[in-house]
């Protein structure tokens, strides 16, 4: 019996749609989802600062060297600047208004497209040391375990991330990762801000605003063996608690806690002097409310094309296969010859529809 064309036809299309399917899941999909060209997301931050006032404190006036629970609002935009193939090169910059200050952290990374990983940066740019690890942002699907690890701008090193479970913000099912980090500070733009010396004699004026264990250890002897000017370290912590929408890997919310302390060294000992900058702040309500949103509707964009286009594809090119296999074959044909001479099978007539005889 031959195959009915129809049939061959439905087939045909059923494989296409197969085949397609499998390709939008497995070749659209990952292409699709890395980090596009156009990227520029911005948050808010809000909370409290403590400053040091470097006018003051060269003047002498320990009064007003260390101005703390500044009111203080962090525009953050996290842009791409250009592509280079499965590289990113992202530009993360904060701007903070504390007080009447306005002071800017702007920083530069190569990142790999899909894993958001720091990468090595095609020849000629120049961007900071984060190869191996996250910096600006978490990659879709983010796992919900202890295997990222976190580039800190300030001391410019690459800590663990820690997962600490599970939560909800905005309607949002989120990962919750907490970062941690401590050593010298390495960031020139924030060393920048900071003097690098002190003339001996502001070191001693300092003693009424250095915390009682400090000042105690600040003897004539002490002192004596400061040189001067006095050279300053400065040591940086960074906490940070980010909770992550575990589809997307949107930021939805965030906690930030830096700090920097003023380091002197006298003789064999090094003296932790007091915080000179420091920030406490967290994402606004309303930024809370757009990321979540933006993770929404990220998040259906996903399932439609990892999920719902593959598999309505692959079924009905099932379903088509399915028909043009049941209906493959055409019915059998009445021979010609037996048309022409009525030797076809005849219906079989009743006894009551018999004529009567003559």
């Amino acid at each position: 019996m031959s195959v009915r064309r129809s049939s061959v036809v439905l087939a045909g299309i059923g494989i296409v749609l197969i085949v397609l399917g499998v390709l939008v899941r497995f070749v659209v999909v990952p292409v699709a989802t890395k980090l596009p060209g156009n990227t520029s997301l911005g948050i808010t931050y809000s909370g409290q600062a403590t400053l040091l006032n470097s006018s003051a404190l060269q003047s002498g006036d320990t009064k007003n060297v260390i101005a703390t629970n500044v009111p203080t609002a962090v525009d953050r935009r996290v842009k791409v600047t250009s592509i280079h193939g499965d590289t990113a090169i992202v530009s993360d910059d904060l701007t903070i208004h504390a007080g009447s200050q306005t002071l800017t952290s702007d920083h530069t990374y190569a990142l790999d497209r899909t894993t958001l990983e720091g990468v090595t940066p095609p020849p000629g740019i120049s961007v900071e040391p984060s190869v191996g690890a996250l910096s600006s942002a978490f990659p879709i699907g983010p796992q919900p375990n202890d295997s990222y690890r976190f580039y800190d701008s300030t001391t410019r090193d690459i800590v663990p991330i820690s997962y600490a479970g599970h939560a909800a913000r905005d309607g949002r099912s989120v990962n919750v990762y907490r970062i941690a980090s401590a050593g010298p500070v390495r960031d020139p733009g924030l060393l920048k801000l900071l003097p690098p010396s002190l003339p001996k004699k502001l070191i001693a004026s300092l003693a009424p605003v250095l915390p009682t264990a400090v000042r105690a250890k600040i003897t004539p002897a002490t002192l004596a063996a400061l040189p001067s000017p006095v050279p300053l370290g400065y040591t940086g912590t960074t906490n940070i608690v980010a909770y992550v929408d575990s589809q997307t890997g949107v930021p939805v919310d965030e906690t930030v806690s830096q700090q920097v302390v003023v380091n002197v060294t006298a003789g064999s000992q090094t003296l932790s002097l007091i915080p000179v900058f420091a920030l406490d702040f967290r994402v606004t309500p309303a930024s809370v409310t757009y990321l979540a949103n933006k993770a929404k509707s990220t998040g259906e964009l996903l399932t439609l094309m990892k999920l719902i286009i593959p598999v309505a594809l692959v079924v009905i090119g099932v379903m088509l296969l399915v028909i043009a296999i049941l209906r493959r074959h055409k019915p059998a044909a009445v021979p010609a010859a037996a048309r022409d001479h009525g030797d076809a099978p005849q219906p079989q007539s009743s006894g009551l529809d018999a004529s009567p005889p003559n």
